[in-house]
Protein backbone atom coordinates (compact mmCIF):
# COMPACT_ATOMS: atom_id res chain seq x y z
CA UNK A 1 0.00 0.00 0.00
CA UNK A 2 1.37 3.18 -0.95
CA UNK A 3 3.88 2.39 -3.34
CA UNK A 4 3.16 2.22 -7.37
CA UNK A 5 4.38 -0.92 -8.65
CA UNK A 6 3.80 -3.13 -12.27
CA UNK A 7 4.11 -6.62 -11.59
CA UNK A 8 5.64 -9.13 -13.77
CA UNK A 9 5.30 -13.03 -14.51
CA UNK A 10 6.76 -14.87 -18.08
CA UNK A 11 6.47 -18.57 -18.69
CA UNK A 12 6.41 -19.94 -22.19
CA UNK A 13 4.92 -22.04 -24.52
CA UNK A 14 5.92 -24.71 -26.78
CA UNK A 15 3.79 -24.15 -30.61
CA UNK A 16 3.69 -26.99 -32.64
CA UNK A 17 1.77 -26.87 -35.79
CA UNK A 18 1.37 -27.96 -39.04
CA UNK A 19 -0.92 -25.16 -40.35
CA UNK A 20 0.23 -23.02 -43.10
CA UNK A 21 -0.01 -19.89 -40.83
CA UNK A 22 -0.76 -20.07 -37.02
CA UNK A 23 -1.38 -17.62 -34.80
CA UNK A 24 -1.51 -17.80 -30.91
CA UNK A 25 -3.95 -15.65 -29.07
CA UNK A 26 -5.50 -15.17 -25.38
CA UNK A 27 -8.43 -14.47 -24.53
CA UNK A 28 -9.47 -10.95 -22.86
CA UNK A 29 -7.80 -11.03 -20.22
CA UNK A 30 -10.33 -8.57 -18.22
CA UNK A 31 -9.47 -8.11 -14.65
CA UNK A 32 -7.58 -9.79 -11.88
CA UNK A 33 -10.72 -11.06 -8.72
CA UNK A 34 -10.36 -11.82 -5.47
CA UNK A 35 -13.99 -12.74 -4.99
CA UNK A 36 -16.10 -10.00 -5.80
CA UNK A 37 -13.64 -7.49 -5.56
CA UNK A 38 -11.44 -6.81 -8.78
CA UNK A 39 -8.68 -4.52 -9.41
CA UNK A 40 -8.98 -1.23 -10.78
CA UNK A 41 -6.11 -1.63 -13.65
CA UNK A 42 -6.99 -4.72 -16.16
CA UNK A 43 -4.00 -7.64 -16.76
CA UNK A 44 -1.98 -7.35 -19.66
CA UNK A 45 -0.37 -9.97 -21.64
CA UNK A 46 1.96 -10.20 -24.06
CA UNK A 47 2.80 -13.01 -26.29
CA UNK A 48 5.87 -12.77 -28.56
CA UNK A 49 6.20 -14.24 -31.14
CA UNK A 50 2.17 -14.75 -31.95
CA UNK A 51 2.51 -15.65 -35.40
CA UNK A 52 3.75 -18.28 -37.68
CA UNK A 53 4.15 -18.10 -41.50
CA UNK A 54 4.49 -21.92 -41.53
CA UNK A 55 4.46 -24.83 -39.90
CA UNK A 56 6.25 -24.94 -36.42
CA UNK A 57 7.94 -27.93 -34.38
CA UNK A 58 8.32 -26.92 -30.91
CA UNK A 59 8.58 -23.23 -31.16
CA UNK A 60 9.08 -21.59 -28.34
CA UNK A 61 6.99 -18.16 -27.55
CA UNK A 62 7.45 -15.74 -24.72
CA UNK A 63 4.70 -14.85 -22.79
CA UNK A 64 4.52 -12.25 -20.41
CA UNK A 65 1.78 -10.97 -17.69
CA UNK A 66 1.54 -7.66 -16.47
CA UNK A 67 -0.76 -6.23 -13.44
CA UNK A 68 -0.23 -2.41 -12.47
CA UNK A 69 -0.96 -1.42 -8.89
CA UNK A 70 -1.74 1.89 -7.87
CA UNK A 71 -0.37 3.63 -4.96
CA UNK A 72 -4.07 4.60 -3.60
CA UNK A 73 -5.73 0.90 -4.96
CA UNK A 74 -7.59 -0.81 -2.16
CA UNK A 75 -6.34 -4.75 -2.05
CA UNK A 76 -8.19 -7.12 -0.37
CA UNK A 77 -6.63 -9.96 1.95
CA UNK A 78 -6.12 -13.40 -0.58
CA UNK A 79 -5.18 -14.33 -3.64
CA UNK A 80 -6.77 -12.61 -7.09
CA UNK A 81 -6.98 -14.78 -9.64
CA UNK A 82 -7.68 -14.58 -13.42
CA UNK A 83 -8.54 -17.54 -15.87
CA UNK A 84 -7.26 -17.17 -19.09
CA UNK A 85 -7.50 -19.05 -22.37
CA UNK A 86 -4.94 -19.27 -24.99
CA UNK A 87 -5.69 -20.58 -28.95
CA UNK A 88 -3.63 -21.55 -31.69
CA UNK A 89 -5.44 -20.87 -35.04
CA UNK A 90 -5.15 -20.90 -38.62
CA UNK A 91 -7.13 -19.31 -41.29
CA UNK A 92 -5.33 -22.00 -43.59
CA UNK A 93 -5.61 -25.04 -43.51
Amino acid sequence: PGVAKEYTATTTANVISTAGDASLTVSDPGFMANGAFTLPQPLRVEIAPNAWSAPVSNATSAITFRQHIGANDALRTGSYTKTLTFTLSTTEP
